[in-house]
């Protein structure tokens, strides 16, 4: 592969909340690398569901078999020895990568049922630590994850895997500070597609999106053409386009990753994303109808709702939200913690009640990060809980997040709040940064605009 620069994060601030480092880049030369498949249907990278579920560390080396081969090994030479150690680790890990290839949760089970055998044999096997660890993340248990990590770095400190475990369940706790170093050491320990896309997303959170876009098509180059990691990556670099309002840019890398893999769900949800944005509403709802028959994640019938509403399609929006709700008891069933992510999706289409307020506060209790903040504030604010609502909102832009949706909430709040000059302020530089930012709320963003500067 030929010389790429490696990303570098910034040493510690003295103050989590000011912080906003510049990407230094320093020149080096990428080894080649083969990235393989991996699990978790899980948006820990992710400021909005839209991103979608991130590649993870831990897969077995002979994954590049297929995932039912290495399964059915796995199962065979358990048959034979109960207690094989390598086969019971081989087949958590696949099993992982089976939740992510098929949506099914129902493999999380067969995880973890094989990697605490495997511990129940060799307690600090690094290989089954790092499982639990990714299980934990998928499940959206971060604390459990940062453990995990925990655990298995001590039991093995040179490797790379816990380091990216431990720098997600940090960040999506809110510990900043640690996250951020943890991001770099990950880093300096293997510049590979893993590492390159956590620090474009530690980027995009302090609002460097330019030093999030160049780390993210980094990530691209150093996955496998026609790899599912490199497809992933190549779809975060598209929305990253996206989201600074770069539609033909986004348009561009989508179309990419679609000729690299033509039936991968999250490579379809993207197009579908930029397709509704271009005012193309038929064309992308079968994109988004094909991801949710691909793999059924949540946010794909929660963006097919958004695609029935703009074409005035009163029951597919009830339709799609139904799916919502079914697969969202799917995952509750498998341990995924979902009350966060289901909150933010309930807020968009019903007024919340103290009920689903209630859940959302204690939903944020485990995730107090500015994804937390931005959910909770939209949820308070939906509820006419308008003061705390701007409270929260205001918090999610302590690290200079630069997202356009989570603008339009702090705009939203403001003007609930009787802010009008923040809400001015917010709602524009939401539509300036990306005019395309939603294709529910745009629009109300840019009523509501009008209406408060029509009453200055």
């Amino acid at each position: 592969m030929g010389g790429s620069p490696c990303g570098s994060l910034p040493a510690p601030f003295s103050r989590m909340e000011s912080m906003s480092p510049a990407v230094n880049i320093r020149s080096g030369r990428l080894r080649a690398m083969v990235v393989v498949a991996a699990a978790g249907g899980i948006s820990v990278w992710a400021f909005s569901s839209a991103r979608g579920s991130a590649p993870v560390e831990r897969v077995p080396t002979a994954l590049v078999r297929g995932t039912d081969d290495l399964i059915a090994q796995a199962q065979a030479r358990l048959r034979t020895n109960p207690g094989n150690v390598t086969a019971l680790t081989d087949l958590a890990g696949a099993s992982l990568v089976k939740v992510r290839e098929s949506g099914d949760p129902s493999w999380y089970a067969t995880a973890e049922t094989a990697a605490r055998k495997a511990l129940a044999k060799e307690p600090s096997n690094p290989d089954a630590l790092d499982t639990m660890g990714t299980l934990a993340l998928a499940r959206h248990r971060f604390a459990e994850a940062l453990k995990w990590s925990q655990a298995s770095q001590k039991a093995a400190p040179s490797r790379f895997a816990p380091t990216g475990i431990q720098a997600d369940a940090l960040i999506e706790l809110g510990r900043y500070r640690q996250g951020f170093a943890t991001v770099q050491r990950r880093l300096d320990l293997k510049p590979d597609l893993g590492s390159y896309s956590r620090a474009s997303y530690a980027r995009e959170l302090v609002g460097d999106r330019t030093g999030a876009t160049t780390l993210m098509a980094l990530a691209v180059e150093s996955g496998r053409p026609g790899g599912e990691p490199r497809a992933w990556a190549r779809v975060q670099l598209g929305l990253l386009r996206f989201g600074s309002g770069d539609l033909l840019g986004a348009e561009r890398e989508l179309l990419r990753a679609q000729t690299e893999r033509p039936n991968d769900a999250r490579v379809l949800a993207g197009l579908a994303r930029v397709r509704a944005a271009q005012a193309r509403l038929p064309e992308a709802g079968q994109l988004v109808s094909r991801a949710i028959d691909l793999v059924p994640l949540p946010e794909y019938p929660a963006f097919a709702a958004e695609v029935a509403a703009a074409r005035r399609d009163a029951p597919g929006v009830q339709q799609n939200l139904s799916l919502v709700r079914g697969m969202d008891k799917l995952l509750a069933a498998n341990g995924v913690k979902t009350d966060l992510d289901l909150a933010l999706i309930d807020a968009d289409w019903h007024r919340p009640n103290a009920a689903a307020v209630s859940r959302a506060r204690t939903a944020y209790a485990s995730r107090p990060g500015v994804i937390g903040d931005d959910i909770l504030g939209w949820v308070l604010s939906r509820a006419g809980k308008c003061d705390e609502g701007l409270k929260y909102a205001r918090r999610s832009l302590r690290l200079g997040t630069q997202d356009a949706l989570v603008r339009f909430h702090v705009g939203m709040a403001a003007s609930c709040a009787g802010q009008p000059a923040e809400a001015r302020a917010r709602l524009g530089e939401a539509l300036t940064q990306n005019p395309n930012f939603s294709l529910r709320w745009a629009p109300i963003a840019r009523q509501t605009l009008h209406r408060l500067e029509g009453s200055k």
